[in-house]
């Protein structure tokens, strides 16, 4: 009789926890493989600076599951490029528009901005802005505001 904790696949005979732990293997490259092509949202003003000098005035800040932007303040020449990472698995956002959020103090604009926003962004997605008007923008992200998680990009 044979032996039933084992499956024969094929000429390869193996117990069915291997099975098991490569057919998890298979389907966790699968989930990455499909969610990959959405792992990255852009958004940007115009500017009249070329790219190469966009390129070298950048910034990353990262959206934490602690519900903190890190670093909560950045500073940037005119023309510069900040991008908010996702760290965490909770969905975030970078919100610099007043008319979406409880408190309107909690946002502030330079004179003559339009308000944007990144939109919710889930675990491991980024957005980027350029900023072409200097200035000290005040923002904050929508599901946790409450909580105290803003952030301040200071334009020079």
């Amino acid at each position: 009789m044979p032996d039933l904790r084992l499956l024969d696949v094929g000429s390869v005979r193996m117990g069915r926890r291997g099975f098991l732990a490569g057919l998890a293997l298979v389907g966790a490259g699968a989930l990455v493989a499909c969610s990959s092509g959405s792992a990255s949202q852009s958004s940007s003003s115009s500017s009249s600076s070329g790219s190469a000098a966009q390129a070298s005035n950048t910034a990353t800040v990262k959206m934490t599951d602690q519900n903190k932007f890190d670093p909560d303040t950045v500073t940037i020449s005119t023309g510069g490029t900040v991008t908010w990472q996702n760290a965490g698995t909770t969905p975030h956002s970078a919100t610099f528009d007043p008319s979406k959020v409880a408190n309107k103090a909690d946002v502030a604009l330079p004179s003559g901005v339009e308000p944007f926003d990144s939109g919710l962004l889930q675990g491991s997605q980024t957005w980027s802005h350029t900023f072409t008007v200097a200035g000290t923008y005040k923002y904050t992200c929508i599901p946790h505001e409450a909580l105290g998680m803003h952030g301040t990009i200071i334009v020079k």
